[in-house]
């Protein structure tokens, strides 16, 4: 066999090799392994372990709190740390979590990992970790746990109805562990993580009066002497919140004296006790105790075995998971990142001349062919300057021409738009989500309720359907309207790139990372990093607020009782400008007052605003502190043209941002559509 020939088989198995590689992947997802960060990050598990110690140390009820907040974790969703997400509606503010605690905890510890490693160690590693270095410090046994995790993308308060409740009957109970593939054994055994922590009154009261309408009205599987001391800390019309520990008597140590006390009559909560009452949950309640008759069972070993079963729960891969830099808040990924796993396994063909027409040459080049091919179509469809010159010539003079007229009548538009093109690409990339009209979209979040301009949007596109139907997405009007408002602005004009499609998906839960008005350095860059954005990015992005105003609820509360000494005000406000605030927007008074953003060049587009933080006049909390930090604050010096740094022109540098911005997470023709009314999907 030539040699051509032997090379062409490699390839081909090769080619066969690496696609039955991802169908693997795609289909078993990232499996955990011990020691999975042993190369990548050798602290990480010490990292986790030194933080619980230290929050341990300062108040134990974290081992308690850390240990369920990743129960509830594993039920929902899997272990992906989905609990953790902040946002309207997710898990974390359902009934069954509104008590969790510990996120403190994580938060800590990311932030140390993310120093140490960043981007490489999961939220939901984090919590798994953390879980069990909370029973080792309540004195119970270690394990290892496998790590590799992945954080989940989703976290809906509507999907915790799988969560064990305090009145489950046996039956329930089961059923809720079978389904995520654990067993009876797993279910008394990981109960039995009541051994340390405290209820409160409310959760089990009722079983205390009225339970029963014979004999004294209390649940009769209460031991009589038990029930007369719960009735005396937790009185029928008494405090609902006062605690009572779950193990009487062992509340702090991790131990068997749980099971003692199901045996004896002193569970507190309902579904525990239930566990002495079923013959097949009992079984294993005795093992643990040591019941003569029956083989005995470690509750401390026991128990690693089954947080391992457990933790193991809907683990996400690569494709459906990701790794979080804030565990508060997911990544949003654009179409940039999306190819990159592709990208990796492209390669060069090595050929001598005489080979140019072997078959080892045209199976190269054919394979060069098929991957570039995968790596567009992972990318989607690209933006260009001049999308439309051919299909909708007109489209930008159109969408120019409407803004000015809106303008002409509404300056106020120019803010406005800009403002929900930003908030449009940091939500699901730039797709125009924001403005799909129905219960829990995006514009329903709070962060979007003040957005403004999206009649100038509507206007556009009616004229557009009627010139080039159904060409114009509404993601590119409001992209080129964005642009528009800075040039009517006095604001430099730059090329805007087109050919965006619209999102057919908009979530108000998705909008958590959005930029806040309180947002500390750390956090803003963190989430512009999230998204491609660097630090340069960042601080051209938010001079956008040259333009515009903010209403006295966004940051009244830095001008009064901000500090506890002083004035009580923020200490980085001007004094005099201080003054000013105050008798614009005094304590009481009307808190949807405006206030400019940019004070003395609020309608014109440029450096002024950089100017005002110099000076201590920046008006939200989140923008002056771009003055405090040293990375942000020599951005904002060049942007100046301090003497010693190289100078910025902060027109130039915002157009570039603004097309780095409009590239996040651009849809393709798969995952994207050009609606007919901006408002609604088709």
């Amino acid at each position: 066999m030539s040699s051509s020939k032997l090379l062409l088989m490699y390839f081909l198995q090769l080619l066969v090799g690496f696609a039955t590689t991802l169908v693997m992947v795609q289909g078993q997802g990232q499996l955990t392994r011990v020691g999975f960060y042993s190369r990548t990050c050798p602290t990480a598990e010490s990292i986790v372990k030194q933080t619980v110690q230290t929050h341990f140390n300062s108040n134990p009820s974290v081992a308690p709190g850390l240990l369920r907040m990743h129960f509830h974790d594993c039920f929902v969703q899997g272990c992906d740390a989905s609990v953790l997400l902040d946002g309207p509606n997710t898990e974390k503010t359902a009934g069954p979590n509104l008590g969790l605690r510990g996120s403190e905890v994580i938060d800590d510890a990311k932030t140390k990992l993310e120093a140490a490693c960043p981007g490489v160690v999961s939220c939901a590693d984090i919590l798994a970790l953390a879980a069990r270095d909370s029973v080792v410090l309540t004195k119970g046994f270690t394990w290892n746990v496998p790590t590799g995790r992945r954080d989940g993308r989703v976290s809906l308060a509507t999907e915790t109805t799988n969560l064990p409740g305090f009145r489950d009957s046996i039956d329930v109970q089961k059923a809720k562990f079978q389904d995520l593939g654990l067993n009876t054994q797993d279910l008394v055994t990981l109960v039995g993580a009541h051994t340390i922590g405290t209820s409160a009154c409310q959760f089990f009261r009722y079983r205390l009066y009225n339970f029963t309408t014979t004999g004294n009205g209390a649940d009769e599987t209460i031991n009589p002497l038990f029930l007369a001391q719960l009735r005396s800390i937790c009185p029928e019309n008494g405090d609902a919140a006062r605690r009572v520990d779950l193990d009487t008597g062992s509340a702090s140590r991790f131990d068997a004296t749980f099971f003692t006390n199901l045996k004896n009559g002193r569970g507190i909560l309902e579904s525990d006790q239930k566990l002495w009452t079923d013959a097949t949950t009992k079984s294993f309640v005795q093992r643990f105790l040591g019941v003569r008759g029956l083989q005995a069972l470690n509750f401390n070993l026991e128990f690693g075995k089954s947080m391992v079963k457990m933790s193991n729960i809907g683990v996400k891969s690569a494709t459906n998971g990701e790794i979080r830099r804030i565990c508060s808040a997911f990544i949003i990924l654009s179409a940039q990142s999306s190819h990159v796993v592709l990208l990796s396994f492209r390669f060069s063909c090595v050929f001598e001349e005489k080979d140019t027409l072997s078959s080892y040459y045209r199976f190269c080049k054919l394979l060069n062919i098929l991957i570039v091919g995968l790596v567009v179509q992972c990318q989607g469809q690209l933006t260009r300057i001049g999308f439309y010159s051919r299909t909708c010539p007109t489209a930008e003079s159109i969408v120019k021409q409407t803004v000015q007229t809106h303008f002409n009548s509404n300056p106020s538009v120019a803010p406005g738009l800009l403002r929900m093109h930003f908030h449009d690409c940091f939500v699901q990339g730039c797709d125009a989500s924001v403005l799909l009209d129905g219960p829990n979209t995006e514009k329903t979040a709070g962060p979007n309720l003040g957005l403004r301009g999206s009649e100038v949007i509507d206007d556009a596109k009616t004229k557009l359907e009627a010139a080039c139907p159904g060409v114009v997405s509404c993601a590119d009007i409001l992209a080129l309207a964005a642009r528009d408002s800075v040039v009517l602005t006095k604001g430099f004009t730059w090329n805007v790139p087109t050919g965006r499609r619209d999102g057919r998906v908009s979530l108000a839960t998705e909008t958590t990372n959005l930029p806040g008005f309180r947002d500390s350095i750390d956090v803003q860059k963190a989430k512009f990093q999230d998204l491609g954005l660097n630090t340069q990015d960042l601080v051209t992005l938010v001079g956008a607020h040259t333009i515009g105003t903010s209403a006295c609820q966004f940051f009244r509360y830095r001008l009064y009782n901000f500090t506890t000494t002083g004035n009580g005000a923020d200490e980085t406000i001007d004094p005099l400008f201080l003054a000013q605030l105050r008798s614009i927007c005094p304590e009481n008074g009307d808190a949807a007052r405006r206030v400019d953003l940019d004070t003395g060049s609020a309608s014109r587009f440029d450096a002024t605003f950089f100017t005002n933080l110099k000076n201590g006049r920046g008006i939200l909390e989140s923008d002056q502190k771009l003055w405090t930090d040293a990375t942000t604050k020599s951005f904002v010096q060049r942007f100046l043209g301090v003497r010693g740094l190289q100078a910025l022109n902060f027109n130039v540098e915002f157009g570039k941002s603004m097309v780095k911005m409009s590239n996040i997470g651009v849809k393709s023709a798969t995952n994207g559509e050009i609606r007919r009314i901006c408002s609604a999907v088709n």
